[in-house]
């Protein structure tokens, strides 16, 4: 299969090609954003449980709305690869045509699992507590722009991912009725209020 061509081929030759494996430190910080900024993502929003500020019930409806979000665009992504697979760029590249900085598998490229979640975080989180949404934004498009930098992705499949993970939050904002009841009826019965 032909790589994509116009701007989603030529993005990814000037942020994969051009650009990658020039500059070490660079090279090493994009490496480390693709493989394990996503785990500095979560941790954030784990610690925002313990951050007082503002209304309790907000805190906890961010994390609640942000996990969700990010589950529920990760099933979607998951049925799109069903139906619609296409090669990730060291795959569908000759070789010299990308730089790969990472190990990959070679499964289907659209969406991108990493921007999906991520996203999906960072727009749940938003809805309830924008502060620490807008961080998250900031932290997923790192990641989104080092898995293409990195070789793993091309652009439109980071878009594609950030796409699905704020729809998914869009949805699952609805369910916020669910959430509060859930909420009353466990957490504030159960939790000490230190802990929530």
């Amino acid at each position: 299969m032909l790589p994509p061509l116009g701007l989603n081929g030529a993005a990814f030759e000037l942020l994969n090609d051009d650009i990658a494996g020039r500059f070490s430190a660079l090279d090493n910080l994009m490496k480390f954003s693709a493989q394990y900024l996503i785990y500095v993502l979560v941790l954030v929003l784990v610690a925002s449980w313990f951050v007082h500020v503002g209304g309790s019930e907000q805190r906890r409806l961010a994390v609640y709305t942000a996990v969700a979000s990010a589950a529920l665009a990760l099933v979607i992504a998951f049925v799109v690869r069903e139906w619609y697979v296409t090669p990730r760029p060291f795959i569908a590249r000759g070789a010299g045509d990308y730089v790969q900085l990472i190990h990959h598998g070679a499964d289907a490229s659209f969406p991108s699992d990493h921007a999906t979640a991520a996203f999906g975080l960072a727009a749940g989180a938003f809805f309830y507590r924008p502060r620490l949404g807008a961080i998250l934004f900031v932290l997923a498009a790192i990641i989104a722009f080092s898995r293409v930098y990195v070789g793993v992705h091309y652009p439109g499949d980071v878009l594609g991912g950030a796409a699905i993970g704020i729809l998914a939050a869009v949805i699952v904002r609805f369910a916020r009725p669910i959430f509060t009841y859930l909420d009353d009826l466990i957490v504030v019965r159960l939790v000490p209020a230190p802990l929530r």
